[in-house]
C-alpha cells in the first residue's frame, strides 16, 4: 500500500468519522439530553444566586 493509497483511505476514514459525529449530534434521540445539558448552567446560576443572596451585604464606607 503506497503513500497515495494510504492518504486516500485515511481521508475517507476521517470524512466518515465526521459524518458519523454530525449525525450523532443532530439525532433526535440526543435532543433532550443536549437541551438539559445546555440549560443546566443556567439552573446552577439560579441556585447560586438564591443561596448567596443572604450573604450579600452592602458596604457602608465609601470605597
Amino acid at each position: 500500500m503506497g503513500g497515495p493509497t494510504f492518504n486516500a483511505y485515511y481521508t475517507l476514514l476521517v470524512f466518515g468519522v465526521i459524518i458519523i459525529v454530525i449525525l450523532w449530534a443532530y439525532s433526535s434521540k440526543n435532543k433532550d439530553k443536549f437541551d438539559h445539558d445546555a440549560n443546566s448552567i443556567f439552573e446552577e446560576d439560579e441556585k447560586a444566586d438564591d443561596e448567596g443572596q443572604n450573604q450579600k451585604r452592602e458596604s457602608k464606607s465609601d470605597e
